[in-house]
């Protein structure tokens, strides 16, 4: 039998690595399908966390405007020929799939090592999906996501990752879900801040 340890210090709970990897698997099976019947109401939540948090800056139509080139010589945008998995990987099939493909084996190693693997490998198609209607709204083209994207990378990373790291956690994923439309709200707001500063001539290019 095998003590479980969080941050070095061993909790009071004895299961073998084989409880924790069970457990593990059928937590995440049974909240993939709570995920699949509840799907309709939770796209509807996160629509309306991610526009009711918009609404409450009390901003103008005008306010979201057209994109603004914040660099005097953007970064190039490296080839990403695993764009398409990218896409896949933030889908919620993606995640499924992947958990049963890469994170489900590592469970055997460290239950936590396979949630950190599972979130690093769908933190940028994370963080991209969460800022698609911030994109939308802007009515920008994918070459101009791909840049904003390319010029904030490490942010949308870091980003990504966490709200990756934290939808991955079975059942309380689900609120997580609808909590992180409200952080890419909030970052797009700021984001916008500093675009309409440069569209006013108040910042200068980089």
């Amino acid at each position: 039998m095998s003590t479980p340890a969080l941050l070095g210090y061993n909790l009071p709970i004895h299961f073998s690595a084989v409880t924790w990897a069970t457990i593990v698997i059928v937590s995440t099976q049974s909240d993939a399908i709570l995920n699949f019947f509840l799907s309709k109401n939770l796209r509807i939540a996160r629509d309306q966390a991610y526009d009711l948090t918009l609404a409450s800056r009390n901003k103008p139509v005008e306010f979201w405007g057209a994109y603004f080139e914040e660099w005097k010589q953007p970064p190039p945008v490296p080839q990403r020929s695993g764009f398409k998995f990218i896409n896949f990987a933030s889908s919620r099939f993606g995640a499924v799939v992947l958990r049963q493909a890469i994170v489900f084996p590592l469970l055997a190693i460290s239950p936590l090592l396979s949630l950190l693997v599972n979130a690093s490998i769908r933190a940028l198609g994370t963080a991209e999906t969460l800022h698609a209607a911030y994109f939308g709204q802007k009515k920008m083209t994918p070459d101009q996501v791909a840049v904003f994207v390319e010029e904030r990378k490490w942010d949308y990373r870091s980003f990504g990752f966490t709200a990756a790291l934290l939808e991955s956690i079975p059942f309380v994923g689900i609120l997580f879900s609808v909590s992180n439309r409200i952080g890419a709200a909030m970052w797009a707001f700021d984001l916008e801040k500093r675009q309409d500063m440069h569209r006013r001539g108040q910042i200068k290019p980089i």
